[in-house]
């Protein structure tokens, strides 16, 4: 369950259920006063404060039905970053406004808002300042293109100067199938700068030539880590090796897209720990596949008569990648092999 809709009253209650109905994903908070069972209806035994701190983390979406006032002092206490807190949302009791009160970018909360309203047949209401001037912030604009932000800050000074129609340039990418406001360009070379406000650079390379301009660099999950190593090899050996490699190549940690290893590492806890350090999906790769593949890259007789094939940390890569090349060849450090896939066109 992604979303959390919570009411005391009876008529938010109602209102409650017609969501419940609508969202298969929600859960329904209600006053335990009143009688109403079901496999996705909760009861709130100790206030709206203290449900909302347990459950703040729980869920990707808080549906509050009830007084805006009530809301803000129930999450004041707790907020803690808009990378990480979820979307609010306040509804009236009658569902005459839905109001998007927090998280409207990255925590979708302005979307969900605007497919509540339609599906109540009420007003939403939404108050960032890029989406009543029918404009772009740079974190609508990262989640529409699936790429991170690397720094916040300099994201909201870009989308600053987006909303006060000053010009604005995006490099690294030719095209970019959403539709941009007027004063965003595509540019083709840093050459094309010329008298713009921000610049917006999609790039997983770590050093960026570009100064003397407000810039935010949005990342994509692209690279694929492939790693073999030794038993018992700890997480912070791993974590220093894949740095190491990226730096070798000038690319970012943050555009990794997963780790990769074969199946007689899937155990490795070293491995494990790294994948969950950089918050990415750790892929497994059976040996069958590896061994109709394993001629075209370098081999080792040693870790063929060890394991059943050849190779490890290149064929996991690219073979979990989604045809990607290999821009690091196997780098061995210390009794652990990485290597590295880049998917698509950065």
């Amino acid at each position: 369950m992604t979303r959390a809709i919570i009411t005391l009253t009876r008529g938010g209650m109602e209102l409650g259920l017609k969501l419940l109905e609508e969202y298969k994903d929600s859960v329904l908070f209600i006053n335990k006063k009143f009688n109403v069972e079901g496999c996705r209806i909760r009861q709130i035994d100790n206030g709206i404060k203290y449900l909302t701190k347990e459950i703040f983390h729980e869920y990707k979406c808080l549906i509050f039905i009830m007084a805006a006032g009530i809301v803000v002092r129930s999450i004041a206490p707790i907020l803690q970053h808009k990378a990480k807190d979820p979307a609010i949302i306040v509804i009236d009791e009658r569902g005459q406004n839905v109001i998007s009160l927090l998280s409207g970018h990255l925590g979708r909360a302005n979307e969900i808002t605007v497919d509540i309203a339609k599906k109540l047949k009420s007003n939403p209401v939404i108050t960032t300042a890029s989406d009543v001037t029918d404009s772009i912030a740079v974190d609508t604009l990262a989640i529409k293109l699936n790429l991170d932000i690397e720094k916040l800050g300099e994201a909201t000074k870009i989308t600053a100067h987006i909303v006060n129609g000053e010009k604005v340039g995006i490099i690294g990418r030719d095209k970019l199938n959403i539709q941009l406001p007027n004063n965003i360009t595509v540019l083709k070379k840093k050459e094309d700068i010329g008298e713009l406000k921000g610049l917006i650079i999609i790039t997983n390379e770590k050093e960026i030539p570009y100064g003397g301009i407000d810039t935010v660099v949005l990342r994509p999950r692209n690279l694929v880590i492939g790693i073999g190593c030794r038993k018992r090899k700890s997480k912070e050996e791993i974590i220093k090796a894949i740095k190491t490699s990226l730096d070798k190549i000038n690319k970012s940690q943050l555009s990794i897209k997963h780790l990769a290893t074969i199946d007689v590492k899937k155990d490795e806890i070293g491995i494990i720990e790294a994948a969950n350090y950089y918050e990415v999906p750790l892929r497994i790769v059976e040996r069958h596949d590896v061994q109709k593949i394993e001629k075209d890259f370098e081999t080792s007789s040693f870790v063929k008569k060890t394991i059943g094939v050849g190779a490890v940390a290149e064929p996991a890569a690219f073979l979990t990648s989604n045809e990607g090349r290999v821009v690091l060849g196997k780098t061995k450090y210390n009794g652990i092999t990485i290597a590295i896939v880049e998917e698509g066109v950065v």
